[in-house]
Protein backbone atom coordinates (compact mmCIF):
# COMPACT_ATOMS: atom_id res chain seq x y z
CA UNK A 1 0.00 0.00 0.00
CA UNK A 2 2.82 2.30 0.97
CA UNK A 3 4.27 1.63 -2.78
CA UNK A 4 1.24 3.31 -4.41
CA UNK A 5 0.69 6.33 -1.80
CA UNK A 6 2.64 8.92 -3.94
CA UNK A 7 1.33 7.19 -7.38
CA UNK A 8 -2.23 7.58 -5.89
CA UNK A 9 -1.35 11.27 -4.69
CA UNK A 10 -0.08 12.81 -7.85
CA UNK A 11 -2.97 11.16 -9.53
CA UNK A 12 -5.23 13.54 -7.21
CA UNK A 13 -3.20 16.22 -7.64
CA UNK A 14 -3.08 16.26 -11.83
CA UNK A 15 -6.49 14.94 -12.90
CA UNK A 16 -8.12 18.00 -11.30
CA UNK A 17 -5.37 19.94 -12.98
CA UNK A 18 -5.67 18.16 -16.35
CA UNK A 19 -9.30 18.27 -15.94
CA UNK A 20 -9.64 21.82 -16.04
CA UNK A 21 -7.00 22.17 -18.93
CA UNK A 22 -9.30 20.12 -21.04
CA UNK A 23 -12.36 22.83 -19.41
CA UNK A 24 -14.75 19.90 -18.04
CA UNK A 25 -16.65 21.11 -15.31
CA UNK A 26 -16.35 19.59 -12.05
CA UNK A 27 -18.51 19.63 -9.25
CA UNK A 28 -18.15 22.72 -7.07
CA UNK A 29 -15.87 24.99 -8.75
CA UNK A 30 -18.63 25.99 -11.59
CA UNK A 31 -19.52 30.01 -11.05
CA UNK A 32 -23.28 29.75 -11.35
CA UNK A 33 -23.09 33.67 -11.39
CA UNK A 34 -20.37 33.49 -14.03
CA UNK A 35 -22.53 31.67 -16.75
CA UNK A 36 -24.73 33.19 -20.10
CA UNK A 37 -27.34 35.34 -18.15
CA UNK A 38 -28.41 38.09 -20.33
CA UNK A 39 -30.17 41.59 -18.91
CA UNK A 40 -33.78 42.02 -19.99
CA UNK A 41 -34.03 44.75 -22.15
CA UNK A 42 -36.77 46.98 -21.19
CA UNK A 43 -39.58 48.29 -23.34
CA UNK A 44 -39.03 50.67 -26.23
CA UNK A 45 -35.24 49.99 -25.78
CA UNK A 46 -32.11 48.56 -28.00
CA UNK A 47 -29.62 46.61 -27.14
CA UNK A 48 -26.07 45.97 -28.74
CA UNK A 49 -24.50 42.83 -26.97
CA UNK A 50 -21.02 43.67 -27.30
CA UNK A 51 -18.74 39.90 -26.36
CA UNK A 52 -15.61 39.80 -24.89
CA UNK A 53 -13.39 37.93 -22.46
CA UNK A 54 -13.95 39.28 -19.17
CA UNK A 55 -10.28 39.40 -18.76
CA UNK A 56 -10.17 42.02 -21.96
CA UNK A 57 -11.21 45.35 -19.15
CA UNK A 58 -8.53 47.35 -21.33
CA UNK A 59 -10.51 46.67 -24.79
CA UNK A 60 -14.03 47.75 -23.02
CA UNK A 61 -12.78 51.17 -21.22
CA UNK A 62 -11.62 51.85 -24.68
CA UNK A 63 -14.92 51.51 -26.25
CA UNK A 64 -16.16 53.22 -23.14
CA UNK A 65 -13.90 56.11 -24.15
CA UNK A 66 -14.47 56.25 -27.91
CA UNK A 67 -18.14 56.18 -27.44
CA UNK A 68 -18.48 58.44 -24.96
CA UNK A 69 -16.66 60.96 -26.62
CA UNK A 70 -19.28 61.21 -29.52
CA UNK A 71 -21.88 63.81 -28.06
CA UNK A 72 -18.58 66.05 -29.49
CA UNK A 73 -19.68 65.19 -33.32
CA UNK A 74 -22.87 63.72 -33.08
CA UNK A 75 -25.73 66.40 -32.66
CA UNK A 76 -28.40 65.67 -29.89
CA UNK A 77 -26.46 62.84 -28.48
CA UNK A 78 -26.54 61.75 -24.64
CA UNK A 79 -24.07 59.09 -23.07
CA UNK A 80 -24.96 57.51 -19.53
CA UNK A 81 -21.77 55.71 -18.18
CA UNK A 82 -23.24 55.23 -14.63
CA UNK A 83 -22.74 51.70 -15.42
CA UNK A 84 -20.03 51.44 -17.57
CA UNK A 85 -17.64 50.52 -14.96
CA UNK A 86 -19.08 48.16 -11.78
CA UNK A 87 -17.05 47.05 -9.17
CA UNK A 88 -18.52 43.28 -9.61
CA UNK A 89 -16.34 41.30 -11.66
CA UNK A 90 -19.59 39.01 -12.86
CA UNK A 91 -21.56 42.43 -13.10
CA UNK A 92 -22.98 43.14 -16.80
CA UNK A 93 -21.37 47.07 -17.39
CA UNK A 94 -23.26 48.96 -19.70
CA UNK A 95 -23.70 52.42 -21.71
CA UNK A 96 -27.25 53.80 -22.37
CA UNK A 97 -27.42 55.99 -25.21
CA UNK A 98 -30.34 58.33 -25.98
CA UNK A 99 -30.82 61.05 -28.97
CA UNK A 100 -32.79 64.07 -28.87
CA UNK A 101 -35.90 63.33 -30.82
CA UNK A 102 -36.20 59.53 -30.51
CA UNK A 103 -38.07 57.37 -28.46
CA UNK A 104 -36.13 54.86 -26.56
CA UNK A 105 -32.55 54.25 -26.18
CA UNK A 106 -29.54 51.94 -27.23
CA UNK A 107 -27.75 50.43 -24.53
CA UNK A 108 -24.54 48.58 -25.35
CA UNK A 109 -23.51 45.96 -22.74
CA UNK A 110 -20.73 43.93 -22.13
CA UNK A 111 -21.51 40.15 -21.94
CA UNK A 112 -18.46 38.77 -20.64
CA UNK A 113 -17.06 35.40 -21.78
CA UNK A 114 -15.15 32.99 -19.47
CA UNK A 115 -14.95 29.11 -19.32
CA UNK A 116 -18.70 29.42 -17.72
CA UNK A 117 -20.29 31.43 -20.54
CA UNK A 118 -18.93 30.70 -23.91
CA UNK A 119 -19.45 32.33 -27.36
CA UNK A 120 -22.41 29.82 -28.20
CA UNK A 121 -23.76 30.20 -24.53
CA UNK A 122 -24.45 33.88 -25.27
CA UNK A 123 -25.74 33.58 -28.46
CA UNK A 124 -27.87 30.86 -27.26
CA UNK A 125 -28.90 32.88 -23.79
CA UNK A 126 -29.81 35.89 -26.04
CA UNK A 127 -31.74 34.22 -28.41
CA UNK A 128 -33.97 32.97 -25.62
CA UNK A 129 -34.52 36.37 -24.35
CA UNK A 130 -37.02 39.20 -26.02
CA UNK A 131 -36.37 41.02 -27.49
CA UNK A 132 -33.18 39.34 -29.45
CA UNK A 133 -30.33 41.83 -29.52
CA UNK A 134 -29.80 44.29 -32.55
CA UNK A 135 -26.56 43.29 -32.78
CA UNK A 136 -23.43 41.08 -31.23
CA UNK A 137 -20.14 43.40 -31.07
CA UNK A 138 -17.02 41.28 -31.17
CA UNK A 139 -14.35 39.66 -33.12
CA UNK A 140 -11.13 41.13 -31.25
CA UNK A 141 -9.25 38.36 -33.61
CA UNK A 142 -10.05 36.31 -36.35
CA UNK A 143 -10.35 33.24 -34.20
CA UNK A 144 -12.78 34.52 -31.78
CA UNK A 145 -14.56 36.35 -34.82
CA UNK A 146 -15.17 32.70 -36.69
CA UNK A 147 -16.33 31.48 -33.70
CA UNK A 148 -18.92 34.36 -33.18
CA UNK A 149 -20.00 33.96 -36.59
CA UNK A 150 -20.30 30.46 -36.59
CA UNK A 151 -22.39 29.97 -33.40
CA UNK A 152 -24.69 33.32 -34.99
CA UNK A 153 -24.50 31.22 -38.28
CA UNK A 154 -25.98 27.84 -36.81
CA UNK A 155 -28.48 29.55 -34.26
CA UNK A 156 -31.25 30.23 -36.42
CA UNK A 157 -34.64 30.62 -33.91
CA UNK A 158 -34.94 34.05 -32.20
CA UNK A 159 -37.31 36.16 -30.50
CA UNK A 160 -37.45 38.59 -33.33
CA UNK A 161 -34.92 38.86 -36.17
CA UNK A 162 -31.26 37.64 -36.19
CA UNK A 163 -28.82 39.93 -35.20
CA UNK A 164 -26.51 41.87 -37.54
CA UNK A 165 -22.40 40.85 -36.60
CA UNK A 166 -20.36 43.84 -36.08
CA UNK A 167 -16.42 42.83 -36.59
CA UNK A 168 -14.38 44.79 -34.72
CA UNK A 169 -10.35 44.40 -35.47
CA UNK A 170 -10.50 40.70 -36.74
CA UNK A 171 -8.87 41.33 -40.09
CA UNK A 172 -8.50 37.81 -41.78
CA UNK A 173 -10.08 37.59 -45.46
CA UNK A 174 -9.30 33.91 -45.95
CA UNK A 175 -9.30 30.88 -43.44
CA UNK A 176 -6.44 29.08 -43.47
CA UNK A 177 -8.35 25.65 -41.81
CA UNK A 178 -11.65 26.16 -43.84
CA UNK A 179 -12.01 23.75 -45.98
CA UNK A 180 -14.87 25.49 -48.09
CA UNK A 181 -11.97 28.57 -48.85
CA UNK A 182 -14.88 30.72 -47.35
CA UNK A 183 -14.25 34.96 -46.33
CA UNK A 184 -14.68 35.72 -43.19
CA UNK A 185 -17.78 38.39 -43.82
CA UNK A 186 -19.30 34.83 -45.74
CA UNK A 187 -20.02 32.54 -42.67
CA UNK A 188 -22.64 34.57 -41.65
CA UNK A 189 -23.58 35.65 -44.72
CA UNK A 190 -25.52 38.91 -45.35
CA UNK A 191 -25.50 40.08 -41.85
CA UNK A 192 -22.11 40.63 -41.07
CA UNK A 193 -20.14 44.05 -41.03
CA UNK A 194 -16.46 44.60 -40.70
CA UNK A 195 -15.73 47.87 -39.03
CA UNK A 196 -12.07 46.86 -39.65
CA UNK A 197 -10.19 47.01 -43.09
CA UNK A 198 -9.00 43.53 -44.09
CA UNK A 199 -5.96 42.05 -44.57
CA UNK A 200 -5.99 42.93 -48.30
CA UNK A 201 -7.00 46.37 -47.94
CA UNK A 202 -4.06 46.88 -45.68
CA UNK A 203 -1.10 44.87 -48.14
CA UNK A 204 -2.54 47.25 -50.75
CA UNK A 205 -2.74 50.30 -48.60
CA UNK A 206 0.96 49.98 -47.34
CA UNK A 207 2.52 49.23 -51.21
CA UNK A 208 0.69 51.90 -52.38
CA UNK A 209 2.24 54.13 -49.90
CA UNK A 210 5.50 53.00 -50.25
CA UNK A 211 5.75 52.62 -53.90
CA UNK A 212 4.99 56.38 -54.13
CA UNK A 213 7.96 57.38 -51.72
CA UNK A 214 11.95 56.99 -53.25
CA UNK A 215 13.34 56.80 -49.48
CA UNK A 216 11.42 53.43 -48.95
CA UNK A 217 10.25 51.89 -52.06
CA UNK A 218 12.62 49.18 -53.18
CA UNK A 219 15.03 50.31 -55.97
CA UNK A 220 18.64 49.21 -56.88
CA UNK A 221 21.24 51.56 -55.17
CA UNK A 222 23.12 51.83 -58.45
CA UNK A 223 20.58 53.50 -60.41
CA UNK A 224 19.44 56.60 -58.03
CA UNK A 225 21.72 58.74 -59.81
CA UNK A 226 21.00 57.84 -63.25
CA UNK A 227 17.35 58.53 -62.16
CA UNK A 228 17.56 62.21 -60.66
CA UNK A 229 20.26 62.87 -63.77
CA UNK A 230 17.94 61.95 -66.17
CA UNK A 231 13.74 61.83 -65.01
CA UNK A 232 12.09 59.04 -67.17
CA UNK A 233 9.62 60.42 -69.73
CA UNK A 234 6.08 59.59 -68.72
CA UNK A 235 5.76 57.78 -72.42
CA UNK A 236 9.11 55.51 -71.11
CA UNK A 237 8.70 52.10 -71.48
CA UNK A 238 8.42 50.00 -68.12
CA UNK A 239 11.76 49.17 -66.14
CA UNK A 240 13.23 46.23 -66.10
CA UNK A 241 14.06 45.94 -62.28
CA UNK A 242 12.11 43.65 -60.64
CA UNK A 243 11.52 44.75 -56.95
CA UNK A 244 12.41 41.98 -54.32
CA UNK A 245 10.19 41.02 -51.46
CA UNK A 246 10.81 38.69 -48.64
CA UNK A 247 8.29 37.25 -46.23
CA UNK A 248 8.11 35.26 -42.44
CA UNK A 249 5.05 33.28 -42.36
CA UNK A 250 4.35 32.04 -38.49
CA UNK A 251 2.07 28.81 -39.63
CA UNK A 252 0.73 28.52 -36.45
CA UNK A 253 -0.84 32.35 -36.72
CA UNK A 254 -3.79 32.53 -39.17
CA UNK A 255 -3.41 36.42 -39.10
CA UNK A 256 0.07 35.60 -40.26
CA UNK A 257 -0.88 33.48 -43.23
CA UNK A 258 -3.24 35.08 -44.93
CA UNK A 259 -1.71 38.81 -44.33
CA UNK A 260 1.37 37.41 -46.17
CA UNK A 261 -0.82 35.76 -48.42
CA UNK A 262 -2.55 39.39 -49.40
CA UNK A 263 0.77 40.76 -49.88
CA UNK A 264 1.43 38.76 -52.35
CA UNK A 265 -1.42 39.65 -54.24
CA UNK A 266 -1.14 42.94 -53.81
CA UNK A 267 2.41 43.31 -55.34
CA UNK A 268 1.17 41.62 -57.95
CA UNK A 269 -0.84 44.38 -58.78
CA UNK A 270 1.53 46.91 -58.30
CA UNK A 271 4.39 45.17 -60.14
CA UNK A 272 2.09 42.95 -62.84
CA UNK A 273 3.90 40.57 -64.99
CA UNK A 274 5.19 41.44 -68.24
CA UNK A 275 3.36 40.68 -71.39
CA UNK A 276 5.38 37.43 -72.02
CA UNK A 277 4.42 36.50 -68.46
CA UNK A 278 7.47 36.97 -66.71
CA UNK A 279 6.83 38.48 -62.97
CA UNK A 280 8.09 41.64 -62.36
CA UNK A 281 8.72 41.24 -58.71
CA UNK A 282 10.57 38.31 -56.59
CA UNK A 283 8.32 37.20 -53.82
CA UNK A 284 10.43 34.90 -51.36
CA UNK A 285 8.69 33.16 -48.18
CA UNK A 286 10.49 31.99 -45.44
CA UNK A 287 8.08 29.24 -43.17
CA UNK A 288 8.11 29.23 -39.45
CA UNK A 289 6.03 26.62 -37.75
CA UNK A 290 5.00 28.19 -34.40
CA UNK A 291 5.89 31.53 -33.03
CA UNK A 292 6.68 31.19 -29.20
CA UNK A 293 9.75 31.80 -28.45
CA UNK A 294 11.63 34.22 -25.70
CA UNK A 295 11.82 38.23 -25.57
CA UNK A 296 14.90 38.65 -27.58
CA UNK A 297 16.48 35.45 -28.35
CA UNK A 298 14.45 33.62 -31.65
CA UNK A 299 13.42 30.22 -31.79
CA UNK A 300 15.69 27.82 -33.87
CA UNK A 301 13.14 27.92 -36.79
CA UNK A 302 12.63 32.15 -36.76
CA UNK A 303 16.59 31.79 -35.79
CA UNK A 304 17.44 29.68 -39.33
CA UNK A 305 14.80 31.93 -41.51
CA UNK A 306 16.60 35.14 -39.96
CA UNK A 307 19.96 33.69 -41.51
CA UNK A 308 18.40 32.51 -44.51
CA UNK A 309 17.19 35.79 -45.18
CA UNK A 310 20.41 37.86 -44.41
CA UNK A 311 22.51 35.37 -46.71
CA UNK A 312 19.83 36.35 -49.33
CA UNK A 313 20.18 39.67 -48.87
CA UNK A 314 24.42 39.46 -49.21
CA UNK A 315 23.69 37.59 -52.46
CA UNK A 316 21.38 40.00 -54.63
CA UNK A 317 22.64 43.32 -55.93
CA UNK A 318 22.71 46.32 -53.78
CA UNK A 319 19.18 47.53 -53.54
CA UNK A 320 17.04 48.00 -51.16
CA UNK A 321 14.33 45.14 -50.80
CA UNK A 322 10.86 45.12 -48.86
CA UNK A 323 10.87 42.49 -45.48
CA UNK A 324 7.18 41.43 -44.53
CA UNK A 325 6.73 40.86 -41.45
CA UNK A 326 3.01 39.67 -41.03
CA UNK A 327 2.90 38.84 -37.01
CA UNK A 328 2.81 40.95 -33.49
CA UNK A 329 5.58 42.63 -31.53
CA UNK A 330 7.40 40.29 -29.68
CA UNK A 331 8.09 37.77 -32.48
CA UNK A 332 8.64 41.20 -35.39
CA UNK A 333 11.17 42.29 -32.95
CA UNK A 334 13.13 39.14 -32.14
CA UNK A 335 13.29 38.57 -35.84
CA UNK A 336 14.84 41.30 -37.01
CA UNK A 337 17.03 41.54 -34.27
CA UNK A 338 18.34 37.97 -35.59
CA UNK A 339 18.23 39.35 -39.41
CA UNK A 340 20.07 42.28 -38.44
CA UNK A 341 23.01 40.45 -36.13
CA UNK A 342 23.65 38.26 -39.25
CA UNK A 343 23.86 40.78 -41.70
CA UNK A 344 24.39 44.43 -40.28
CA UNK A 345 24.17 46.23 -43.72
CA UNK A 346 20.69 44.77 -44.03
CA UNK A 347 19.44 48.44 -41.71
CA UNK A 348 20.68 49.97 -45.16
CA UNK A 349 19.04 47.21 -47.40
CA UNK A 350 15.44 46.83 -46.18
CA UNK A 351 12.07 48.54 -45.15
CA UNK A 352 9.59 46.48 -43.49
CA UNK A 353 6.51 45.94 -44.38
CA UNK A 354 3.51 44.35 -41.69
CA UNK A 355 0.12 45.25 -40.98
CA UNK A 356 -2.36 46.13 -37.91
CA UNK A 357 0.05 43.60 -35.82
CA UNK A 358 2.45 45.90 -34.30
CA UNK A 359 1.29 48.57 -32.70
CA UNK A 360 2.23 51.94 -32.29
CA UNK A 361 1.98 52.38 -28.35
CA UNK A 362 4.65 49.42 -29.36
CA UNK A 363 7.15 51.99 -31.33
CA UNK A 364 6.46 55.15 -29.29
CA UNK A 365 5.03 54.45 -25.93
CA UNK A 366 6.95 51.78 -25.40
CA UNK A 367 10.02 52.21 -27.58
CA UNK A 368 12.58 51.61 -25.09
CA UNK A 369 11.61 47.91 -24.53
CA UNK A 370 9.21 47.00 -27.19
CA UNK A 371 10.88 48.42 -30.37
CA UNK A 372 14.27 49.89 -29.48
CA UNK A 373 15.00 51.49 -32.97
CA UNK A 374 18.77 52.39 -31.75
CA UNK A 375 19.01 47.97 -31.83
CA UNK A 376 15.77 47.56 -34.97
CA UNK A 377 17.36 50.45 -37.34
CA UNK A 378 15.27 49.67 -40.38
CA UNK A 379 12.47 51.85 -41.71
CA UNK A 380 9.14 50.42 -41.12
CA UNK A 381 5.80 51.11 -42.38
CA UNK A 382 2.77 49.50 -40.43
CA UNK A 383 -0.92 50.34 -40.88
CA UNK A 384 -3.61 51.60 -38.50
CA UNK A 385 -7.46 51.29 -38.87
CA UNK A 386 -7.71 55.00 -37.18
CA UNK A 387 -5.86 58.10 -36.17
CA UNK A 388 -3.32 57.09 -33.91
CA UNK A 389 -2.04 60.35 -32.62
CA UNK A 390 -5.85 62.39 -32.24
CA UNK A 391 -4.17 63.66 -28.87
CA UNK A 392 -6.72 66.45 -27.15
CA UNK A 393 -4.85 69.89 -26.83
CA UNK A 394 -7.14 70.31 -23.38
CA UNK A 395 -9.01 67.93 -21.27
CA UNK A 396 -12.34 67.15 -22.06
CA UNK A 397 -15.16 67.71 -19.67
CA UNK A 398 -16.25 63.75 -19.50
CA UNK A 399 -12.94 62.86 -18.28
CA UNK A 400 -11.80 60.84 -21.46
CA UNK A 401 -8.79 62.26 -22.17
CA UNK A 402 -6.89 60.88 -24.74
CA UNK A 403 -3.38 61.73 -23.68
CA UNK A 404 0.47 61.96 -25.48
CA UNK A 405 2.14 59.13 -25.58
CA UNK A 406 -0.38 56.43 -25.76
CA UNK A 407 -1.77 55.60 -29.41
CA UNK A 408 -5.43 56.78 -29.68
CA UNK A 409 -6.18 54.29 -32.60
CA UNK A 410 -8.89 51.51 -30.51
CA UNK A 411 -10.23 54.36 -28.87
CA UNK A 412 -11.33 56.37 -32.48
CA UNK A 413 -11.74 53.36 -33.94
CA UNK A 414 -14.74 52.14 -31.46
CA UNK A 415 -15.78 55.49 -31.64
CA UNK A 416 -16.22 55.64 -35.47
CA UNK A 417 -17.93 51.74 -35.36
CA UNK A 418 -20.23 54.05 -32.16
CA UNK A 419 -20.76 56.47 -34.63
CA UNK A 420 -21.63 54.58 -37.53
CA UNK A 421 -24.00 51.96 -35.26
CA UNK A 422 -26.01 55.51 -34.20
CA UNK A 423 -26.42 57.23 -36.82
CA UNK A 424 -28.24 53.89 -38.19
CA UNK A 425 -30.37 53.56 -35.09
CA UNK A 426 -31.31 57.03 -34.56
CA UNK A 427 -31.09 58.66 -37.77
CA UNK A 428 -31.53 62.76 -38.30
CA UNK A 429 -35.04 63.16 -39.85
CA UNK A 430 -36.07 59.27 -39.46
CA UNK A 431 -37.41 56.76 -37.23
CA UNK A 432 -35.69 55.11 -34.23
CA UNK A 433 -34.83 51.65 -36.00
CA UNK A 434 -36.93 49.16 -35.33
CA UNK A 435 -35.18 45.60 -35.25
CA UNK A 436 -31.66 44.36 -36.97
CA UNK A 437 -33.13 43.81 -40.53
CA UNK A 438 -33.83 47.60 -40.32
CA UNK A 439 -30.16 47.84 -39.00
CA UNK A 440 -28.62 45.90 -41.30
CA UNK A 441 -30.70 47.72 -44.68
CA UNK A 442 -29.61 51.00 -43.25
CA UNK A 443 -25.87 49.86 -43.01
CA UNK A 444 -26.18 48.87 -46.38
CA UNK A 445 -28.26 51.63 -47.86
CA UNK A 446 -27.28 55.21 -45.45
CA UNK A 447 -26.60 58.40 -47.08
CA UNK A 448 -22.90 57.91 -45.37
CA UNK A 449 -21.68 54.58 -47.19
CA UNK A 450 -19.77 53.18 -44.88
CA UNK A 451 -19.29 49.32 -46.27
CA UNK A 452 -19.61 47.45 -49.56
CA UNK A 453 -22.44 44.95 -50.62
CA UNK A 454 -20.33 42.18 -48.93
CA UNK A 455 -19.94 44.31 -45.55
CA UNK A 456 -16.31 44.78 -45.87
CA UNK A 457 -15.36 48.61 -45.01
CA UNK A 458 -14.95 50.71 -48.30
CA UNK A 459 -11.32 51.46 -48.93
CA UNK A 460 -9.39 54.54 -50.56
CA UNK A 461 -10.36 56.59 -47.10
CA UNK A 462 -9.92 56.32 -43.56
CA UNK A 463 -6.68 53.89 -43.97
CA UNK A 464 -3.77 55.52 -41.86
CA UNK A 465 -0.03 54.48 -42.34
CA UNK A 466 2.80 54.90 -39.91
CA UNK A 467 6.13 55.06 -40.99
CA UNK A 468 8.92 54.84 -38.16
CA UNK A 469 12.55 55.86 -38.90
CA UNK A 470 14.79 55.32 -36.93
CA UNK A 471 17.87 57.96 -36.66
CA UNK A 472 20.15 56.69 -39.13
CA UNK A 473 17.03 56.83 -41.82
CA UNK A 474 15.22 59.87 -40.63
CA UNK A 475 15.63 63.33 -42.39
CA UNK A 476 15.60 64.92 -38.98
CA UNK A 477 18.61 62.95 -37.49
CA UNK A 478 16.08 61.97 -35.05
CA UNK A 479 14.31 58.89 -34.10
CA UNK A 480 10.47 59.64 -35.23
CA UNK A 481 7.16 58.46 -36.42
CA UNK A 482 4.77 60.11 -39.48
CA UNK A 483 1.38 59.45 -39.53
CA UNK A 484 -0.45 59.41 -43.05
CA UNK A 485 -3.64 58.82 -44.17
CA UNK A 486 -5.45 58.18 -47.59
CA UNK A 487 -8.23 60.39 -48.56
CA UNK A 488 -9.87 60.28 -51.77
CA UNK A 489 -6.59 58.45 -53.14
CA UNK A 490 -4.11 60.32 -51.74
CA UNK A 491 -2.23 60.17 -48.63
CA UNK A 492 -2.12 62.87 -46.54
CA UNK A 493 0.46 63.85 -43.87
CA UNK A 494 -0.67 63.83 -40.37
CA UNK A 495 1.88 64.41 -37.81
CA UNK A 496 4.96 63.63 -37.36
CA UNK A 497 6.21 62.68 -33.27
CA UNK A 498 10.13 61.90 -32.20
CA UNK A 499 10.40 58.86 -30.22
CA UNK A 500 11.42 59.30 -27.18
CA UNK A 501 15.21 59.27 -26.69
CA UNK A 502 15.52 55.67 -24.61
CA UNK A 503 13.38 54.05 -27.71
CA UNK A 504 15.72 56.21 -30.11
CA UNK A 505 19.24 56.21 -28.08
CA UNK A 506 20.99 53.64 -26.22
Amino acid sequence: MKRLRWPLLILLICLPVALLALDVPLPGLANGSARARPLPVPDGDHELAYLDYATNANTWERLVTGVARLPATVPGLTVDDAAAFQDSTTATPELVLARTGHAGRLRIRWYKLNRDAKTTDWVDALAERHPAPLALIGGGTTHRAEELAEALARRENWFGRRPALAITTATADKLKWDSRNRRLVDIYDNRTFRFCFGNLQMANAVLEFVRGRADLAPLDFSDIGRRAACPPLPSAAPPTFRPTGLSVIWEDDQYSWDLQSQFGTALGVRYPAAPDGTPLHDYQQQWVPFSVGRYEQPNAEEARAAADIARQLRELPPRRALLVLPTATAPARRFLRAVLEANPDAARRLVVLTGDGISVNSVLRDAAFAWPTSQLNVPMVLFTHNDPVAWDTAPRPSGYTLSQPTSTEDATHFGEIGRVLVEACFPIGGATVADADELIRRLNDGPRKFFDRNGERLGGHGEHVVVVRPRDHSPTGAAVIEVWRRDGGQWVHVRTVPIPAAGGDS
